[in-house]
């Protein structure tokens, strides 16, 4: 019995050893998640007694105040057949601004879906369709055919903006855009996922990682890098951006939209992430629910369904590992910089 007990005994050492390894390395894991937290309440707290009491908000109706510039909506689109075109007529039908086209990029070998495009581009004449091939490929085609469009039209887009064809665009959106879009050459907008009931539980993991990325990490990394990730929807390049960066999306990434934000930071662009709630100061003093408020439930931001099967969010998280953190890590590396 004795050796028994000898092979019990070790069993235990044995998982008090993995359980204090694995403890450990939980610990260095959170650091970096604990560091944002308070550098996230820190700033928070500090903008709340010293800025915000010297300076008012700014309401959404400053944003009525510029001129419309021309701006351009890109949208790729491959089998998206059904989609696309209520994207583009919703888009076309609920926009607060009339200075835009929107640019959807179609493929050869998917013709449902440029059967669609068509169908909407019959019926509003600043909708057109683009035929390309891979979607870092297909952006820069849609970046050609806009140039060309200016040609023809004589005029220049001052603002150039990615969304999917699955995205359900802000009204306010392009005011907001219209009112940066002099000063700062890449602009991100939050992006929040649709809700769904409780028992989605795939896309529902969506709505916690965009809540936390969108409402926190990205503001610190802003904050304190100055470089904003492009989500690759409402994410709007000033033309200095584009022109200057050359051929602006890279057909080798599988995120291509990521990588745009570190280059045009590396040529010493500007970038922001905007979280701009459009609320009546009526509303704003009306009695808040627990958690809630009228300025953070009513933001200026990109709604879309994210995906509701294990299978299809394997493949998306999947792409977006490979392409941040193995393909980015490859041309960016380490900098010198502490941020």
């Amino acid at each position: 019995m004795d050796w028994l007990l000898d092979v019990f005994a070790t069993w235990l050492y044995g998982l008090k050893v993995i359980a204090i390894t694995l403890a450990v390395i939980m610990f260095i894991s959170g650091l970096d998640d604990f560091f944002i937290d308070v550098v996230y309440w820190v700033r928070r707290i500090k903008r709340k007694l010293s800025v915000y009491r010297r300076y008012p908000r700014m309401s959404y109706r400053e944003l009525y105040k510029p001129d419309e510039k021309p701006l351009a909506i890109m949208v790729p689109a491959w089998n998206e057949t059904g989609v696309i075109g209520n994207m583009a007529e919703l888009a076309a039908t609920t926009l607060d601004y009339e200075n835009y086209h929107i640019f959807v990029g179609t493929y050869p070998n998917d013709p449902d879906t440029q059967r669609d495009v068509d169908e909407v581009c019959a019926r509003f004449p600043n909708v057109h369709k683009v035929v390309c091939t891979s979607k870092a490929d297909c952006l820069n085609n849609v970046l050609d055919a806009i140039t060309q469009f200016e040609r023809s039209a004589n005029f220049a887009f001052a603002g150039f903006i990615l969304h999917d064809a699955e995205d359900v665009i802000s009204p306010m959106e392009l005011r907001l855009f219209n009112y940066l879009v002099e000063r700062k050459d890449l602009i991100q907008i939050p992006v929040y996922p649709f809700e769904r009931e409780w028992t989605h539980f795939t896309s529902m993991t969506y709505i916690d990682e965009f809540s936390e990325l969108h409402g926190k990490d990205v503001p610190v990394r802003e904050a304190l890098a100055g470089q904003v990730p492009s989500a690759g929807v409402g994410t709007c390049f000033s033309r200095r951006a584009v022109t200057g960066d050359g051929i602006a999306f890279d057909v080798q990434s599988l995120t291509e939209d990521y990588d745009i934000g570190f280059r045009l930071k590396e040529k010493g662009m500007t970038e922001i992430f905007v979280r701009f709630p459009v609320v009546d100061e009526a509303k704003e003093r009306e009695q808040r629910k627990f958690l809630q408020h009228a300025r953070t439930s009513n933001m200026i931001c990109v709604r879309e369904y994210f995906p509701d099967t294990f299978s299809t969010a394997v493949r998306q998280k999947s792409r977006w590992i490979i392409g941040i953190v193995f393909q980015g890590f490859n041309p960016h590396k380490w900098t010198s910089s502490l941020t």
